[in-house]
């Protein structure tokens, strides 16, 4: 059976403090307790679905150890794919988390992906030789130390790129795609990837995006909270190739849901049952646009 990589990702930190409890500082032991609270939901919702399929060496979750190390430590018991993040939530120029410490973190989480996000443009070429330099010692730590590595890639626009392209939907739909292919081009040379987590693209600009991972390399497509219907068609032009293996969509799945149990419009059941149904939404998209 072909292994596919359908993971649930709530690693998310500043979203959850800012866009969710609207808090502009630092949260609270109270606040901290709650976005804590809400991880368990997603997670509840994460284990309805797995259980209804029978491939759940298929299913994994994407969360940070800040918020949810509870929730890492039961994943692992139940023999769940756990992925951990190590960058600074929110920043456009990449940190660790835990600054020199960060391969502590990893071990303590001890996960079976470490994931990383970047935003790279390969136009802000000073800035990428910055983050380079911190991703090859990420690299080397992980294949060190036997971890495989999941590489989170946006390719933000630069001014110059909404100069030319008068807007945003321009450039996401037309520039964007090929200057994802630059980056990973760029990218491999320092840093060893076992999966690529991408933006969509259409199925032409998938052939430019493939060429340029490594042999052995794998690809899921992120959902970047884009509406249902957006996320529909990534999966739909991306299920087309072997190379890329399922998704990580989170926010799209999660955040609405979220939102309406903290102004109690719905309570703590109804909130993982929907995000559980969206969550199998995906799947059985993916699936039947696999098998077609």
């Amino acid at each position: 059976m072909e292994k596919q990589l359908f993971i649930l990702p709530f690693d998310h930190r500043k979203s959850f403090v800012k866009d969710l409890l609207g808090c502009e500082k630092k949260p609270d032991k109270e606040q901290s307790k709650k976005i804590s609270d809400l991880k368990q939901i997603i997670y509840e919702a994460f284990l309805k679905t797995r259980a209804g399929h029978l491939d759940k060496n298929n299913f994994g979750i994407l969360v940070d150890w800040q918020f949810g190390s509870k929730i890492i430590k039961d994943a692992k018991k139940n023999c769940i794919t756990t992925c951990v993040p190590v960058e600074k939530s929110g920043q456009d120029l990449f940190d660790f988390e835990y600054g020199k410490k960060f391969g502590e973190y990893i071990k303590k989480a001890n996960p079976d992906y470490v994931k990383v996000l970047v935003r790279y443009n390969p136009e802000n070429i000073q800035d990428n030789k910055i983050q380079l330099k911190k991703l090859k010692d990420l690299s080397v730590f992980c294949k060190k130390n036997n971890f495989k590595l999941i590489f989170e890639l946006l390719v933000p626009p630069t001014e110059t790129d909404l100069k030319i392209c008068k807007n945003y939907e321009r450039y996401d739909a037309n520039v964007r795609p090929q200057k994802t292919a630059q980056a990973i081009k760029e990218i491999v040379k320092e840093v060893d990837v076992a999966v690529w987590k991408l933006e969509g693209a259409k199925i032409e600009q998938w052939k430019g995006i493939i060429s340029c991972i490594k042999r052995g390399s794998k690809i899921i497509i992120l959902g970047r909270a884009g509406s249902k219907a957006k996320v529909k068609k990534w999966l739909k032009d991306a299920s087309q190739f072997k190379e890329i293996i399922g998704f990580a969509v989170g926010r799209t799945i999660f955040f609405e849901p979220l939102k309406s149990y903290l102004s109690k419009e719905i309570n703590r059941e109804e909130a993982i049952d929907i995000i559980a149904k969206d969550f199998n939404y995906f799947i059985k998209t993916w699936h039947i646009q696999r098998n077609n």
